[in-house]
């Protein structure tokens, strides 16, 4: 089941590109790099699944941020 996001999830998702959430973005952003190490050493089959779950949502999330103007807009247009 995919989650829709609506035009309020948007407009706090663009609002999340301003430079004051910056240190949000850059921690979001280290804690997929660090997943992705950790992944890439990992040896255990249940926590490598624990950690390509966190790291597709941590990605999913930053790339709804980055992709929140545009979705904005093709929701403002519907």
């Amino acid at each position: 089941m995919a989650v829709r996001v609506d035009e309020r999830v948007a407009r706090c998702l663009t609002l999340l590109k301003s430079q004051e959430f910056n240190p949000l973005i850059e921690f979001l952003q280290l804690a997929h790099a660090d997943t992705l190490q950790r992944l890439s050493e990992s040896k255990d089959k249940d926590e490598m699944c624990r950690l390509q779950g966190r790291a597709l949502q941590v990605k999913e999330i930053l790339d709804l941020v980055s992709e929140s103007t545009t979705l904005l807009t093709k929701l403002r247009g519907r």
